[in-house]
């Protein structure tokens, strides 16, 4: 091997370990490089990452997988103003049916009542949703979708459109609102099917990915982008993170 070989041989390994090093995606290559070092750390250490993005672009999830890629194609249609991205693992090795079990929980609608919420704003705790029952379900391709009716303060009757779809290697649901959405009964402040709450299970490896997207259309509004964050994104993300903290336990 003549010397000018081994400089270039040595030079692409030092670039490709250090590339590989550095790079977030390392942690599966459906995510990129939004996703950082300390994520990917408190993911493997069993953690949960959440993130308020002010752009659909800074999402941590690249894609590669169909379902994953089903829910950023959902959320990115929606062109949202508000969008917040919730991750976490979990071993596939005693975990084998774990579509089926976050499906069971998800298909529950009954049980959203009395999810607890924790309210800033207030510094108290209320129940996110203190009504939800099913209008209506039939059977769709690959699965199913629930017609329901949810109360959550300070929106009163929020009308939704289920879709839940799994098979032994992934799940996919997403909820949208059908009715108008008012603060108070103020004013009105999303539109029929603006606010999306999209979850999904793959398998990445040896674990599974649990990773969920809420995403509100509205005006994003200086003086009321805060309301509007603690108001909707919160909420969002209290019912992702219930169901991702709750199936640990079942």
């Amino acid at each position: 091997m003549n010397i000018n070989h081994k400089f270039f041989r040595m030079i692409s390994i030092f670039f490709c370990t250090v590339a590989f090093a550095i790079s977030p995606a390392c942690a599966g290559s459906v995510f990129n490089e939004n996703l950082t070092a300390e994520d990917v750390k408190n993911l493997e250490n069993g953690g949960t990452v959440i993130k308020n993005l002010s752009s659909i672009k800074k999402l941590c999830a690249e894609g590669g997988n169909p379902v994953l890629d089903s829910v950023l194609e959902t959320a990115r249609e929606l062109k949202p103003a508000y969008i917040a991205e919730i991750i976490k693992f979990y071993p596939v090795e005693g975990n084998e049916d774990f579509p089926q079990q976050l499906e069971s929980l998800l298909v529950d609608v009954p049980s959203y009542a009395g999810i607890p919420y924790y309210s800033e704003r207030a510094e108290k705790w209320y129940d996110l949703y203190s009504e939800a029952k099913i209008l209506s379900a039939q059977k769709i391709e690959g699965g199913q979708k629930i017609r329901a009716d949810l109360v959550m303060e300070p929106f009163d009757l929020i009308e939704t459109e289920i879709i839940l779809k799994n098979n032994p290697e992934s799940l996919y649901y997403e909820s949208t609102n059908l009715s108008k959405l008012r603060y108070y009964d103020k004013f009105d402040c999303v539109s029929p099917r603006k606010m999306k709450s999209l979850i999904c299970v793959f398998k990445d490896g040896d674990r599974w990915v649990l990773y969920g997207i809420g995403a509100v259309k509205a005006p994003s509004i200086f003086f009321l982008r805060e309301r509007i964050e603690v108001s909707f994104m919160n909420r969002i993300k209290t019912f992702c993170l219930y169901f991702f903290d709750k199936i640990q336990t079942e």
